[in-house]
């Protein structure tokens, strides 16, 4: 059984392609020196170009080299101030110009949150397909800040995450007519253009850079086998995140991955996604991480919890109308926990199950959506099937299998389920619900536990599958992205782990992409969610808050929900 569950590792491994990313890059050693080229000398050549910025009368080739030229000195510069303050401890002051914390808000934000900051040029591609950048006046930066200092981090962001989080910034080199050049580091997503002089110009930016130190700091792709086959371990990583601080601002788009997956498996979409300026105008991007080896009406519940605390702090009053209008994604089995959290009345769900009828019917009321069972003991069965749904704007479906996936029934796939080593939390509950007293649930422990393990609950002919079709959802624009695998022939067309049939859903719209299963990553999938995106953000514009509602301190996040954590007792 061990080399058993070592060679399904390696095997899995090599599918999903799991691989370590490269390393957040150090300050470059050796930096460039000033011997040959002095701070003041390169302040001069900036100077030159600054001035000349402000000319309206430059041709374009003309604006272009001053452009270069103030760019390239720059970079120089910010290499240089970044090796002094690893060397250093700190960022050092400097008598060429001015950093002072009082000229302006930006330093003082950048030096009080960032741990460091990353020239966008040093930062290499691993995850992302395609680099997309935006010309401009300064040199795109990645800040870093550490995860301690995530939390009201500045009275217009807010951030949740258990690894820290990344920020896109911009450098850039003033020169006003009185007094020293000033340096700052402004935040992208609080400005995007620079006055010189009285000229308006874009401030650089490099949206691809940013994704890829965020997937770096996470390491989250490293943990796909961990998260099937041992969820219980999968702890640092489990909940909601987002790659820059918090914007009431914008609309969220919440992303949920599917089986032997993680957030990261967005990578590419989210990339292509972020080039767009529209959708950087209206939307921010969160992920649910979770541990896809336990079933996914279990990591439901965690989904739900997690966004009704994420807005309870955000948006205690729910005032704010773009949380009204969030966006849902799920792809695979994310997509699952996605349908099931937008039914009316997901108590229904256990009409399919092996429960009998007689025994299960005084329990399927809605009051207990906020009333307790008078058994204690079916408190863990109601948090999972007596909820109100997720109050979602719009949902997006990516090749989820909303009739189950015959693969999970391969032979292969099943011996994979029996390696699922499930927290003691569940294994207690799977243990409960087949030796209730009042014989509620006539079930073994073997098929208890097959209810809180992932591959068993995709069988097409398992009682959550069976039981959703049932289930009625609530109205709101839907839409379904669907994978072609090559022979082009839907309805009979499959993605080669979801069949047509199976993704297909009766309401909403759909598209059929030339893509596998991992649709998400089809260029053809993101021009969809552009277009998708864009008209809903037409009719529901983002909607800027003028004042964000007092909030509570976010809790410091550790580690799974208690319904997920493993046992302190061995």
């Amino acid at each position: 059984m061990r080399m058993l569950r070592v060679l399904l590792s390696l095997a899995l491994m090599l599918v999903l392609g799991a691989c370590s990313a490269p390393l957040v890059p150090p300050a470059r050693l050796p930096v460039p020196s000033r011997q040959n080229q002095g701070d003041v000398d390169l302040l001069g050549r900036m100077r030159t170009a600054w001035v000349q910025l402000q000319n309206p009368g430059l041709s374009d080739m003309e604006r272009t080299i001053a452009l270069r030229d103030y760019n390239a000195a720059l970079c120089v510069l910010v290499q240089r101030l970044r090796h002094d303050a690893h060397q250093a401890g700190k960022l050092p002051t400097y008598e060429a110009f001015e950093m002072n914390h009082q000229l302006s808000p930006h330093v003082r934000n950048f030096i009080g949150l960032h741990e460091d900051i990353i020239p966008a040029s040093e930062v290499k591609l691993s995850a992302l397909k395609e680099r997309y950048t935006l010309p401009g006046v300064g040199v795109p930066m990645v800040g870093v800040i550490p995860p301690h200092k995530t939390p009201g981090a500045a009275d217009d962001m807010f951030s949740i995450s258990s690894r820290g989080m990344v920020s896109a910034l911009t450098a850039v080199m003033t020169f006003p007519k009185e007094g020293k050049p000033r340096f700052m580091v402004i935040p992208r997503q609080l400005e995007q253009s620079i006055k010189v002089g009285n000229l308006e110009y874009p401030l650089a930016a490099d949206w691809s850079a940013l994704l890829e130190v965020y997937w770096d700091l996470t390491r989250v792709k490293e943990e796909r086998i961990l998260g099937l086959l041992q969820p219980q371990e999968l702890r640092s990583t489990t909940g909601l995140s987002c790659i820059q601080a918090y914007s009431p601002n914008k609309i969220p788009v919440i992303l949920t991955h599917g089986l032997a997956s993680s957030a990261d498996t967005f990578d590419n979409l989210v990339n292509r996604l972020y080039a767009d300026p529209e959708i950087r105008k209206n939307y921010q991007f969160w992920y649910f991480n979770y541990p896809t080896g336990v079933a996914w009406t279990v990591s439901a519940r965690a989904y739900r919890e997690a966004l009704r605390n994420l807005r309870a702090t955000v948006d205690p009053n729910h005032t704010n109308p773009n949380w009204d209008n969030m966006v849902v994604v799920g792809h695979s089995m994310g997509g699952l926990i996605t349908h099931y959290s937008q039914c009316l009345e997901p108590w229904n769900l256990l009409r399919a199950s092996d429960i009998p009828q007689k025994e299960l019917e005084p329990y399927l009321k809605s009051k207990y959506v906020d009333k307790p069972f008078e058994e204690a003991s079916l408190e863990p069965l109601r948090k999972d099937y007596f909820f109100r749904p997720v109050e979602a704007g719009m949902v997006i479906y990516m090749a989820t299998p909303h009739r189950g996936a015959p693969i999970a029934k391969y032979r292969l796939v099943t011996a994979l389920t029996k390696l699922v080593t499930l927290p003691q939390t569940l294994l207690k509950e799977a243990y409960n619900l087949a030796t209730l007293q009042q014989d509620i649930f006539l079930l073994n422990p073997q098929d208890a536990y097959l209810w809180f393990t992932s591959v068993n609950q995709l069988k097409p002919d398992s009682y959550s599958i069976t039981g959703l079709q049932g289930l009625k959802v609530r109205n709101v624009p839907t839409h379904s992205i669907i994978g072609d695998s090559g022979k082009g022939n839907t309805p009979k067309s499959s993605d080669g782990v979801v069949p047509y049939w199976s993704s297909h859903i009766a309401w909403g719209t759909e598209t059929i992409v030339p893509a596998d299963h991992s649709v998400q990553d089809c260029i053809e999938t993101a021009n969809d969610m552009k277009r998708i995106l864009g008209e809903y953000a037409e009719k529901h514009p983002a909607v800027k808050v003028s004042r964000p509602s007092k909030r509570r301190v976010l809790p410091e996040y550790k580690g799974l929900p208690n319904h997920l954590a493993p046992s302190l007792k061995k």
